[in-house]
């Protein structure tokens, strides 16, 4: 299937929450015994949370830390329970207000609608360089 720009329904509802500062609205799309990854966590962070409540413990400590913005460029694949999703985050840290654009390419795996294994291809480096316009 060729790629679109437009985010399926059920990830459109959670990235809402995650600008909301709603975590519990992001964490509706975990199946319970779901793993999300980070291949390119820097060294001491974690590469891999198992279970809701693992990744929720993860995730309640961002709103501190981010403001989640507007995606753009997005580029979507859907084929069956696998879904590829690529974007350009716009957020702003919160300790300084400053703006960050951060590159991401999401690779899904759904199992009864919900995610089994989220791998989130982020360059963390984004979040500490200099602010961007």
């Amino acid at each position: 299937m060729p790629p679109t720009s437009v985010l399926p329904d059920w990830f459109e509802q959670a990235i809402a929450a995650l600008r909301a500062g709603d975590v519990e609205g992001w964490m509706a799309i975990y199946a319970p015994d779901a793993v999300h990854e980070f291949p390119f966590a820097l060294e001491g962070a974690p590469r891999e949370l198992v279970g809701r409540d693992a990744i929720k413990a993860y995730m309640s400590q961002l709103p501190s830390r981010i403001r989640f913005g507007a995606l753009s460029n997005v580029r979507v694949r859907e084929a069956g329970d696998e879904v590829i999703i690529e974007a350009t985050g716009h957020h702003r840290r919160i300790p300084d207000d400053a703006a960050r654009e951060l590159s991401y390419v999401w690779f899904i795996t759904l199992r009864d609608g919900k995610v089994a294994r989220f791998r989130d291809y982020m360059n963390p480096l984004q979040l500490s360089r200099s602010p961007t316009a």
